[in-house]
């Protein structure tokens, strides 16, 4: 299975070096509380989770499409090879049926694959939307937080140090 991107190693790498960093950035007086880095460490964590199967996904619909692609060609080949062998015992009857019913079958999968299409595609977007949207609002209360905890801390400092001249 040859699918792109980082090696689990390498992923978990990077993750370890952005929860130190994170932890880093974080610390104050008291230190990193466990439990807002275990919600850190979850988030990022599931954050690789969702990329990997996302990509395993692609590639699963790239594979899927190559078996398709290959068995419909396959089927092609024998349906007109059989018509050849009709065509010279039966000639215009056969070819007659041949495309009435190769009309139908045409259109009603038509139908079908443009449904499947369109309702997977509506359903799959609709999903990357709230996905985006929870991911967001995530990090914009993340981001209050961690706002409102430097400020405490600078307030903290500030009436340590009191009122400094220059």
């Amino acid at each position: 299975m040859a699918v792109e991107g980082p090696t689990p190693e390498q992923k978990a790498d990077y993750l370890v070096r952005k929860l130190e960093q994170t932890i880093r950035e974080n610390r104050t007086v008291k230190g990193m509380s466990f439990r807002t880095w275990q919600n850190i460490a979850r988030e990022e964590i599931v954050n690789a989770m969702r990329e990997h199967e996302k990509r395993l996904m692609r590639y699963d619909q790239t594979v899927n499409r190559l078996v398709l692609a290959s068995a419909s060609s396959l089927v092609t080949i024998g349906f007109w090879g059989a018509m050849v062998a009709v065509n010279s015992a039966y000639g215009g009857v056969a070819a007659i049926i041949t495309l009435v019913a190769g009309a139908a079958l045409f259109f009603v999968t038509a139908d079908w694959g443009i449904k499947r299409f369109t309702s997977g595609y509506n359903k799959q977007k609709r999903a990357e939307r709230l996905a985006h949207i929870e991911d967001l609002d995530k990090r914009i209360k993340r981001m209050e937080h961690d706002m409102k905890k430097k400020a405490d801390r600078l307030k903290e400092t500030q009436a340590k140090l009191g009122a400094v001249e220059i």
